[in-house]
């Protein structure tokens, strides 16, 4: 089996983007999100809470058996019978989670697609020696440890400006319930030390809530820096600014063919002519866009004040990535 890729960071930094472009190859099996709770796993083991800590030190049988399996290709048939929605009450979009019997629609279709990809495998008789299978998921920034000292995986990490990721949450009104981390001792006593107490204390406006997200997640990435300097890290702006260039330099780190097709794909969603902001305020997601336009959409969304709030929240870890000139 080919090593594994993992396309990962916080939500809202751009996975889904990268994942898209990436998945162009042949040769790529992509598994959308298979950590996250209501994922296309869903019924196959259970996620109760959003970042999930995988220690790498321990095993975890049930989710190494399935994901073996994606890994080569297989997406098992009984997968698709989950349909329903069923979200755990630490849902960061529902705080009070969704189990109501009505049909998820949009994982459903994630579930399909995954099984249609698995049997399109199987048509185009690849071998499981050649696929290289791709892990979509910034959920799965917890869990990064554990699947690279268990798959030597690839590991890609996003980051994006506070104030873009605080302002991309404000659209969607998506908040966070960090019942997520306060209920996984073991990942703040691993990552996030210094905010356990504004972890344990949360009661908080909009913008704080979003700023201490993007700390935690954040925070995260640096202490894998520091362990793991040879995994790759890329600024999401970077990527928007000159996609053709920055994708080109990704797909050579991964030892992936920069083919036409792919390029023609990055063209198509990151040119000049496609709209800078989302035709739809609720969308989630809208491939087609201006990326270097895009860069800067939270400057208009975002009020001085707002902004400033944001900075003064997270300087203390943004510095080392962005400087004076991208506020």
């Amino acid at each position: 089996m080919n090593k594994p890729i993992l396309i990962t960071g916080s939500h809202r930094s751009g996975s889904t983007w990268v994942g898209n472009i990436i998945k162009n190859l042949s040769m790529i099996y992509y598994i959308h999100e298979p950590l996250t709770p209501n994922s296309i796993t869903r019924g196959l083991f259970n996620t109760e809470v959003w970042y999930k800590y995988y220690d790498p030190n321990k095993e975890h049988e049930k989710v190494e058996s399935i994901l073996n399996k994606l890994f080569i290709g297989q997406y098992p048939l009984k997968a698709l019978l989950h349909f329903k929605n069923s979200l755990p009450s630490t849902d960061y979009r529902n705080p009070n989670g969704i189990n109501d019997n009505k049909i998820d629609f949009k994982y459903l279709k994630w579930r399909i697609g995954a099984y249609l990809d698995s049997k399109k495998l199987k048509f185009n008789k690849v071998n499981h020696n050649e696929i290289i299978p791709l892990i979509k998921d910034p959920i799965c920034l917890t869990a990064a440890e554990w699947i690279h000292k268990r798959w030597k995986s690839k590991n890609v990490f996003l980051i994006r400006h506070p104030a873009a990721f605080v302002s991309s949450l404000l659209r969607l009104n998506w908040r966070f319930n960090f019942e997520n981390f306060i209920k996984q001792p073991d990942l703040i006593n691993r990552f996030l030390k210094p905010y356990e107490s504004d972890i344990n204390n949360p009661t908080m406006d909009f913008i704080s809530e979003a700023s201490l997200i993007w700390l935690c997640t954040t925070k995260i990435i640096i202490e894998y820096q520091k362990i793991y300097p040879n995994w790759i890290y890329i600024r999401h702006e970077d990527l928007s600014y000159n996609p053709i260039k920055e994708f080109e330099l990704l797909f050579e780190k991964l030892e992936l063919p920069y083919t036409s097709k792919v390029k023609r794909f990055i063209q198509a969603t990151s040119d000049h002519s496609n709209p800078s902001e989302v035709s739809n305020k609720g969308k989630v997601h809208q491939l087609q866009r201006n990326s270097r336009e895009n860069i800067k959409n939270w400057k208009k969304r975002l009020t001085n004040k707002e902004i400033k709030k944001i900075r003064d929240i997270t300087e203390h870890i943004s510095n080392k990535f962005y400087s004076d000139k991208d506020w």
